[in-house]
C-alpha cells in the first residue's frame, strides 16, 4: 500500500493547468450540412390596458383601519346593497357638508 500524497502534493498538482483537450473530429454529416443561426424574434410588451371607464378622470383615496371597521364596512354595505365604494363615498359628503364644503359631485 502507498502512502497517501500530502495536501500540499494535492494542492500542487490541481494548481497546474490541464492541457486543453483534443477537439474531436466532426462526423462528415454534420460538416456538410450548415444551418444559418436562428434569430430570436422578441416580441413587443402589449400596451398597458386602459382604466375602465368608472375610473377614468378618477383619483383613489384610501386608508388602512382595522379588520373590525372593514368588516363592519363590507357588512354594511352588503346589508344596503350597494359597494363599499359607494358606502365611503356617502361617508365623505356627510362630512364635506357638515365641515361646510360642497360635495365634489359623482361619486
Amino acid at each position: 500500500m502507498s502512502p497517501r500524497p500530502s495536501l500540499s502534493a494535492r494542492l500542487a498538482q490541481a494548481a497546474e493547468p490541464a492541457p486543453p483537450p483534443a477537439p474531436a473530429p466532426a462526423p462528415a454529416a454534420l460538416v456538410a450540412e450548415v444551418r444559418p443561426a436562428r434569430t430570436r424574434k422578441v416580441a413587443e410588451a402589449p400596451p398597458p390596458p386602459a382604466p375602465a371607464k368608472a375610473r377614468v378622470g378618477k383619483t383613489m383615496v384610501a386608508g388602512y383601519f382595522s379588520p373590525e371597521m372593514a368588516r363592519a364596512v363590507k357588512l354594511l354595505a352588503v346589508e344596503r346593497g350597494v359597494t363599499v365604494q359607494a358606502l365611503i363615498g356617502e361617508a365623505l359628503d356627510i362630512v364635506l357638508r357638515q365641515a361646510g364644503k360642497h360635495p365634489m359631485g359623482e361619486r
